[in-house]
């Protein structure tokens, strides 16, 4: 295995811990037993698994789901307008409302309406998410903002 994730920084020049030593030490220390993050930090995992092995502890669960992205197949961020959670906030749309949209965007609802995380609990299954990344466009924005 270390062949395919080669060498990787557990300190920084400066000595304190680098991300991934960092967050495996935390994880553990918080007795963290279960991760859900984008699956752009797929490659992390097995980093971290290296560590968790490395020192003797038992490691979380880890699943991974995917990314929600611009056009231009890239993490959603800036470039692609203002799409921070805030930004929408002062416009108007509700936490239970983008939860809602989100989750039937992602199959988990059938049509776009306000939900609360606990709503999407049961019943909730990994294989419905869809395999790939959700695309965000500025028609998605656009959409959220008149609904409001």
């Amino acid at each position: 295995m270390a062949r395919e994730l080669g060498d990787f920084v557990v300190a920084k020049s400066d000595g304190t811990p680098a991300y991934q030593l960092a967050v495996v030490v935390d994880d553990h220390a918080m007795g963290v037993t279960e991760v859900l993050r984008g699956d752009d930090l797929l490659p992390s995992a097995f980093r971290q698994l290296e560590l968790y092995e490395l020192f003797g502890w038992r490691p979380p669960t880890f699943a991974h789901v995917p990314l929600v992205i611009g056009k231009d197949g890239r993490r959603l961020a800036k470039r692609h307008g203002d799409t921070r959670l805030s930004a929408l906030r002062q416009a108007g749309v509700t936490a239970d409302r983008f939860v809602g949209w989100l989750a039937w965007t992602c199959g988990l609802l059938p049509e776009p309406r306000a939900a609360i995380p606990g709503d999407l609990l049961y019943g909730f299954n990994f294989d419905r998410l869809p395999p790939g990344p959700l695309v965000f466009s500025e028609a998605n924005l656009r959409d959220l903002l008149r609904k409001v």
